[in-house]
């Protein structure tokens, strides 16, 4: 009977992913702690529980996708600053 809970407690809210700490996603991300909370504060989603702060790792992802930026070349960018307009 309590394989049937079991099994039927899976079922109902899928396999749960492992939540993240401040330190995973410092990880994830490759910058410091202090980052990811400047990140948290900017609007990173996270929740508390009780004091901790956790970060649904889905959550991450699609956060690091919607605020991806794509960067420009140094020469693309100093010809865009650099360039005198001629009159």
């Amino acid at each position: 009977m309590a394989e049937n809970q079991a099994a039927a407690s899976s079922e109902i809210h899928g396999t749960p992913e492992t939540l993240w700490t401040v330190s995973d996603v410092a990880g994830f991300f490759g910058c410091t702690v202090r980052h990811v909370i400047n990140l948290q504060a900017n609007g990173l989603p996270h929740f508390y529980l009780g004091r901790l702060v956790r970060f649904d790792p889905a959550e991450v992802r699609e956060y690091l996708k919607a605020n991806r930026r794509i960067a420009v070349t140094r020469s693309r960018r100093a010809a865009r600053f650099h360039s005198v307009p001629s009159d």
